[in-house]
């Protein structure tokens, strides 16, 4: 629903409370005039600014992943989750903390609580969500100044991903591979496959720790392990009697044409799979495009503003995870292209499919002029 059809449903004390928020000068005793007065004030795009303007970073932090967010309507334990991941929330004096950030939400009137029969659904304006993330983009741009030159070269991987599903499949309908103890396909092995793949990997080295990113992720480099589990879920693979061989299912698979279903079906899974270890990784998959959208910006750059909303996973410090485990996966999968700077800095732009997905298969509506 739209901010006009929320405005008329909306209880009258909320309406008091946005109108002494925005400073509104209005008859109070008149509903009427109340929601004729908020629907000037709060689509105003210099309202908008003005509030962009004054958040700190952690309200920063949850407009982004309310305005990120969009289904259509949102349980409490949604946005107390959201509210929680932007404080990083976990005892009970930051869940108090929480329910302020919400409450705070519903006086700015970014948050309602929805018309429906189910009692604590809330549900955001549809038409305030452009506006606002366009005037944090505004901000960001003018504070940051990001955009950088054009590499004389880049690497764009598209679809190549999926591809190498392809490869690995052929390669054990050939036979199936020994394991190891550890249940890792022995080195040779996985050397003699990597020729094949578009993306060059090497096996891992030995090693103390890695974790955290997925079934086989202590076992082959972060892309092959991504494409092996994937083929695990899809059921393609199987391992049994020490072996991993080909599924009745993955040789089907290899019969049919490309579908453009898998590739959106492995975006999702790379988020399921790595959201554990990154609270934040919907909202930075959909805001790393808008913030590359049309034009490169540098590593350094990216890291500057989002940092600050990330955290270390075990040991994984936040800058390696999202150089390691956001930009460079997102380059795998076609959301974002790479090159580098005449200085040797790593710049990223975001890419058609990235757009093409957030639209079509993300409820990216909205926000399309963003993606121009």
């Amino acid at each position: 629903m739209n901010l006009a059809e929320i405005l008329v449903f909306t209880d009258i004390r909320q309406l008091h409370q946005i109108a002494n928020h925005y400073g509104c000068e209005c008859n109070p005793h008149s509903k009427n005039e109340l929601i004729t007065t908020l629907m000037t004030s709060l689509r105003h795009r210099q309202t908008m600014k003005q509030e962009v303007e004054q958040l700190t970073c952690t309200e920063t932090h949850f407009l982004l992943l309310l305005f990120l967010d969009k289904r259509t309507m949102l349980s409490l334990e949604d946005l107390m989750a959201k509210a929680g991941v932007a404080l990083d929330a976990g005892n009970e004096r930051k869940q108090e903390e929480a329910r302020r950030f919400i409450a705070s939400a519903m006086k700015r009137g970014w948050v309602f609580p929805a018309k429906s029969k189910t009692v604590g659904q809330y549900q955001i304006p549809s038409d305030i969500r452009e506006p606002y993330l366009q005037a944090w983009l505004d901000k960001w741009q003018r504070e940051t100044s990001p955009f950088a030159q054009e590499p004389g070269a880049y690497r764009d991987e598209g679809t190549a991903l999926c591809d190498d599903i392809m490869q690995f499949l052929q390669f054990l309908q050939q036979e199936p591979i020994p394991l190891t103890s550890d249940g890792g396909m022995y080195k040779r092995y996985q050397t003699q496959l990597f020729q094949f793949l578009h993306v060059k990997e090497e096996p891992l080295p030995p090693q103390k720790w890695r974790f955290g990113y997925g079934l086989h992720f202590d076992l082959y480099p972060d892309r092959f392990s991504l494409l092996y589990d994937f083929c695990y879920y899809q059921k393609w693979i199987e391992e049994a009697s020490g072996r991993v061989a080909i599924t009745e299912g993955g040789t089907e698979q290899l019969l049919r044409q490309y579908e453009e279903k898998i590739y959106h079906d492995l975006i999702r899974f790379w988020l399921r799979l790595y959201k554990r270890a990154i609270p934040n990784l919907p909202m930075l998959v959909q805001l790393i495009p808008l913030m590359t959208a049309g034009n490169w910006v540098d590593q350094e750059t990216l890291c500057r503003s989002l940092l600050p909303w990330m955290k270390p996973f075990y040991y994984d410090d936040p800058g390696n995870i999202l150089k390691n485990r956001v930009l460079k996966m997102m380059v795998h999968l076609g959301l974002l292209k790479v090159g580098q700077s005449d200085s040797m800095e790593w710049m990223y732009a975001g890419t058609y499919a990235s757009q093409t997905w957030l639209r079509k298969y993300n409820g990216f509506t909205e926000t399309t002029i963003l993606l121009k």
